[in-house]
């Protein structure tokens, strides 16, 4: 270990990129509360401790047909409870799959995929209305 890192180390009490990343953080979710966005993306309430922030994907982009896009897509970030993108992450991204409802409805998904199934799920939801009312509105 450099005699720079180790000087850095013994101030810090800690490693310096563990600090840095601490900062970071820190700085994050200073900027987060002063635009109004320390909402949680999954259950709706405010993020009011520092601890419980993380960074999230509204649509997972492991195993996506754009995997480095979708990671590194801005619009595709949100802010959770840890314990709230962990559970989300445990339960339900694993079943959810491009083509469903939950991804085209919840995560906004506008892929070509869930497009389709948006697109054919009007259409059997049009029919049934149709076929109960007696309309062809």
């Amino acid at each position: 270990m450099k005699e720079t890192d180790r000087k850095k180390r013994k101030q810090l009490g800690m490693p310096h990129g563990t600090a840095a990343n601490k900062l970071r953080k820190a700085i994050m979710f200073d900027l987060i509360k002063k635009a109004g966005k320390n909402i949680c993306f999954q259950c709706g309430e405010t993020i009011d401790n520092i601890s419980n922030l993380s960074i999230e994907h509204k649509i997972p982009w492991l195993d996506s047909e754009d995997p480095a896009g979708l990671y590194f897509d801005l619009d595709n970030i949100a802010f959770s409870h840890l314990t709230c993108n962990c559970k989300a992450g445990r339960y339900t991204r694993k079943r959810t799959q491009h083509g469903s409802g939950r991804m085209y409805n919840h995560y906004g998904c506008r892929c070509d995929k869930c497009k389709e199934w948006n697109k054919l799920n009007g259409r059997k939801y049009r029919l049934k209305r149709r076929s109960i009312t007696g309309s062809d509105r």
